[in-house]
């Protein structure tokens, strides 16, 4: 009797954790975002800082081996958001998609713009611009555009996810997105592979983002084969291997940059783990893993991210010459989870219900933005 009701007890509490999974949620694929935006903070604090002395010149030095292939944990961004935006467009009409990624997006990013902002004002020794039209240019997420620099560095992955959406709306609008999705993938990794072969133009790179179209396309066909279209293995395969192919062009571009030799091999093989890993975790949705704090945690790598390099590098500058370099990395660390899950649980929640609040009754007021079934999720 009692092996049959913990037998019961366990199969109801994994009913349970079932049911408090979204559909399509996929918790490894948080727990592979908390491992990309580390990879990234490895990447600025254990290399990039080691090497510009964007922390002050005290802390120059012997950079590390692995650290400078954290950088690769952005394109690992890069593909799960075009596996994770796949599945956003569903049931949804573009409006609706725009609203969604606005709400998302606008807030957290205006108040971790604003801190670093600050942070840089308050810390004359870091050597970052910051001026009223830089901050209004920022304000609007595209400040390049508007030939003022990013607030942080870091923001240039904010744009290129920025250019994604905008042509996914495009497409949806026209109808092409839910038809021809496995068509699209195809076309842009074939026009970023001739693109970086043959043509090498800046404008086809900044349009069409050639150097990560393989990444994108990647998770764009890891949906689409789960939905079971036609092609979707074949343009997979495709586009891992201009993944491949793109990710160390990019290292070796680096060498020059930063004056430190990059394995293009050992970046390939990071990048055809990291995407063998993504496509192993969604095919799983892992219930015995808490979904609720590994999917807060997910959410939280975004303020993460933003926050992370000025506000650190501020971080270290202040402390490691009191305290030591290991114990600041602890510091900093902890102290920028803590604000990025505050920013999360506090800001990005309520101000993104709000936005889809207000997206929603203008849709019921704007006869042109109206649809039978919108989706606000």
């Amino acid at each position: 009797m009692g092996d049959n009701t913990g037998q019961a007890r366990q199969r109801g509490d994994a009913h349970a954790a079932r049911a408090a999974t979204p559909p399509h949620r996929r918790p490894g694929l948080d727990l592979l975002r908390i491992v990309a935006v580390a990879a990234v903070a490895w990447f600025h604090f254990g290399f990039r800082m080691e090497v510009t002395g964007e922390a002050g010149d005290a802390l120059t030095g012997d950079p590390g081996g692995l650290a400078r292939y954290g950088y690769l944990g952005v394109s690992v961004f890069f593909a799960i958001s075009g596996y994770v935006i796949t599945i956003s467009t569903e049931g949804r009409d573009p409006v609706a998609f725009a609203i969604a990624r606005f709400a998302r997006l606008w807030p957290t990013y205006v108040l971790c713009m604003s801190a670093t902002a600050l942070v840089t004002l308050l810390v004359p020794g870091l050597v970052f611009p910051v001026g009223i039209a830089q901050y209004l240019a920022n304000l609007t997420m595209l400040s390049p555009f508007l030939g003022q620099p990013f607030m942080d560095g870091a923001y240039w992955s904010i744009v290129a996810e920025i250019v994604f959406y905008g042509w996914v709306g495009l497409l949806m609008a026209t109808g092409l997105w839910r038809r021809h999705q496995v068509v699209i993938a195809l076309v842009w990794v074939t026009i970023a592979a001739l693109d970086q072969g043959l043509v090498g133009s800046g404008l086809l790179r900044r349009v069409f983002l050639t150097e990560f179209a393989g990444f994108f396309a990647f998770g764009m066909m890891l949906r689409a084969r789960e939905r079971g279209e036609a092609g979707a293995t074949i343009v997979l395969v495709a586009a891992l291997v201009q993944a491949l192919a793109s990710g160390i062009a990019f290292a070796r571009g680096l060498e020059p940059i930063y004056g430190e030799a990059f394995s293009g091999p050992l970046a390939g093989a990071i990048i055809a783990a990291s995407l063998a890993v993504m496509a192993g975790l969604t095919r799983s949705a892992d219930t015995r893993l808490p979904a609720a704090v590994v999917a807060l945690l997910g959410r939280a790598t975004y303020p993460f991210y933003l926050l992370h390099q000025h506000i650190g590098y501020a971080g270290f500058l202040l402390l490691a010459p009191l305290i030591g370099f290991p114990a600041t990395a602890v510091v900093v660390l902890a102290g920028l989870t803590f604000a990025a899950l505050l920013v999360t649980t506090t800001i990005e929640r309520p101000a993104g219900r709000a936005i889809r609040r207000v997206g929603k009754a203008l849709r019921g007021r704007v006869p042109a933005l109206a649809s039978q079934h919108p989706r606000q999720d």
